[in-house]
């Protein structure tokens, strides 16, 4: 093979430019191949941006709707709770209302018999009272009428120094502790003393069935429920009957703690505000003390607990959980539902936003 020294000739040029032509070809396909690997850079980074905002956005999403939807659901059990409590109270208050028509006159100005027939009305009135005693001012039984037993006239028995008597004179009137009669009907004794010193006091021995039904018909999801909780922590009603009967202690659960920490402030404020209105009618000129200072409202949360986390109820659950105070009585209503139920539909939320 000969090579042309005469890069002028025709020869020369191809041989020349033969190089640069084979080059030309092969510059294509990098170019290709660099455009493309931008271009699937550009594609990642794009769906990276999009996919992290739409994450971020449903993370979000999901964020306010547990808020709201926990709240919701705090919100809803308070009102039961508060709407429970309230019918409750008014049960006991309107007991109260009506024994109070039986201390309004002094022994002397009415014969037993006039006593007893006015006894007889008030258990025709009242279903839930069971029994009515009262009781002179010496603290000696004049009169007792019952539904279970024979009618007792003037016997004597000497009640000064028992509580149902004691408490009743001392603070005008006496709420007693739950008991249980043939080991399933739960009864409270309801003391009342006349507005008059020689009036006597007014036993009633109060059926709470009427409790334990309230707390049946409140509905909570599938598996929540409703208890109340008395002064000391005893489980009073609860929709298994088992666990009253036994005087289950709530006192270790949390929210429980915090209810009764609210109800001694609301205790505590009642004996400021009576001791503020007996120096008001004390001597004149005397100089009363300053005024109680306000009670918050009752609630776990303002006790220092948080009610809508962290609770358990007595099996060990964890628990959404809202509480109102049964007034007068100083016990508590609780309304709550397993964490698990609650969140069902968050849960669901998460799995479709994880796909």
């Amino acid at each position: 093979m000969s090579i042309s020294l005469h890069p002028d000739t025709p020869e020369g040029r191809t041989l020349a430019a033969s190089p640069v032509a084979d080059a030309a070809p092969a510059a294509g396909p990098a170019r290709k191949k660099v455009r493309s690997r931008l271009f699937i850079k550009y594609v990642a980074l794009f769906v990276a941006v999009v996919g992290v905002a739409l994450l971020t956005n449903g993370i979000f999403e999901v964020f306010f709707y547990y808020r709201e939807h926990k709240a919701a659901l705090i919100r809803v059990q308070r009102e039961q709770a508060e709407a429970a409590a309230a019918k409750i109270g008014q049960f006991i208050k309107e007991i109260e209302s009506q024994l109070g028509w039986t201390t309004q006159l002094p022994w002397s100005a009415s014969s037993l018999e006039n006593r007893r027939f006015d006894a007889l009305r008030l258990l025709r009135l009242e279903p839930p009272i069971t029994e009515l005693a009262q009781v002179d001012s010496t603290g000696k039984e004049r009169l007792r009428v019952s539904r279970l037993a024979m009618d007792v006239i003037d016997s004597g028995l000497d009640l000064s120094k028992d509580p149902k008597f004691t408490e009743a004179v001392a603070h005008k009137v006496y709420y007693g502790p739950v008991y249980f009669r043939r080991e399933s009907e739960p009864y409270m004794t309801l003391s009342l003393a006349g507005t008059r010193k020689d009036a006597g006091v007014s036993i009633a021995e109060v059926n709470l069935k009427l409790i334990w039904d309230v707390v049946s018909q409140i509905k909570v999801g599938e598996r929540g429920h409703a208890y109340v909780v008395g002064a000391g922590g005893r489980l009073i009603a609860h929709p298994d009957i088992s666990l009253v009967l036994r005087n289950t202690d709530m006192s270790k659960l949390v929210q429980v703690q915090a209810a009764l920490a609210v109800q001694a402030a609301l205790a505590e404020q009642a004996a400021l505000a009576a001791q503020a209105a007996q120096a008001a009618q004390g001597a004149p000129g005397a100089r009363a003390p300053p005024p109680p200072p306000p009670v918050p409202r009752v609630d776990a949360t303002n006790a220092g607990v948080d009610s809508l986390q962290g609770a358990k109820n007595i099996q060990g659950q964890e628990v959404l959980t809202a509480s109102a105070p049964i007034a007068p009585l100083g016990w508590t209503m609780f309304v709550e539902l397993p964490v698990e139920e609650a969140y069902a539909s968050l849960y669901a939320a998460l799995q479709r936003l994880a796909i």
